[in-house]
């Protein structure tokens, strides 16, 4: 049974968390990472393929995302981010402008990637307030890059 886009999106994000954390740790390329990951388990090639693009996209603009989450860290120094926490807003900041520079700016996709993010910062940080964290720096990412973005309405709540 084919899946659909969204558990697809879902895979390549999980699979690309693994990539950036490893090349956080490594320091090699990303698509050589990609290729041990692939190597080692069965993914579903569609997600596979997904994970390139934002890979190819990361590559081509890793100054300018970096450069952005420096600008919206609040008392914060990029340098003392967690590897999950940087590795997962640089796959959802390649997203946010991969969208934008397809013209594909549907708040519906906007949302998925804020949800499967935090979903991924939970899930392997365990923590509430890296959670909170990882949202703020969306949100005010989101608001610079869609100013028709209706954020109230979709940034996740982590009360």
């Amino acid at each position: 049974m084919k899946q659909n886009i969204k558990n697809i999106q879902r895979q390549a994000r999980e699979l690309l968390l693994k990539v950036f954390y490893t090349f956080d740790q490594k320091n090699e390329p990303l698509e050589d990472i990609l290729k041990e990951y692939t190597n080692l388990k069965e993914i579903n090639p569609e997600a596979v393929n997904y994970a390139k693009e934002i890979i190819l996209f990361f590559n081509e603009k890793k100054e300018v995302i970096d450069e952005m989450i420096k600008f919206h860290l609040q008392k914060w120094r990029f340098e003392r981010l967690g590897y999950i926490e940087k590795a997962l807003l640089r796959i959802a900041i390649s997203d946010f402008l991969k969208l934008k520079e397809e013209g594909k700016e549907e708040n519906f996709m906007i949302k998925r990637i804020i949800f499967d993010t935090l979903d991924l910062v939970e899930c392997y940080t365990g923590s509430k307030k890296s959670v909170k964290f990882v949202n703020g720096i969306l949100g005010r990412v989101v608001r610079e890059l869609f100013k028709g973005y209706e954020d109230s309405l979709y940034i996740r709540s982590t009360q």
